[in-house]
């Protein structure tokens, strides 16, 4: 079991395949790929989606990791209140007004 993690920490595997290597340079290219896509989808001007681009082909995972905060940043979370439902305050304006009588 020792062996086996130092040769996970160390990235040697025991079965080193050249396809392994062709499958994650894809895999690579495709999310490279994907990210210049949305950026090019993105309404901003034209120098700030240059800036994009070449920031995350040119030092990716810094790139991309600094892309995704900006998505978070500028996303549209409409969304949200049909999957949370209305906020907690509207929640209890609402059934303030549905108490029922009770007797005395």
């Amino acid at each position: 079991m020792k062996e086996v993690l130092i040769r996970f920490i160390t990235i040697h595997p025991m079965n080193d395949h050249p396809i392994l290597g062709w499958a994650m340079a894809l895999v690579w290219l495709v999310l490279v790929g994907n990210c210049v896509a949305s950026i090019r989808q993105q309404p901003m001007e034209i120098r700030t989606r240059l800036m994009w681009m070449l920031l995350v082909v040119f030092v990716p995972i810094f790139g991309m990791l600094a892309y995704l905060g900006y998505c978070l940043l500028k996303a549209d979370y409409t969304f949200l209140k049909f999957v949370l439902g209305p906020p907690k305050h509207v929640q209890a304006a609402n059934n303030a007004h549905l108490k029922l009588p009770t007797k005395k």
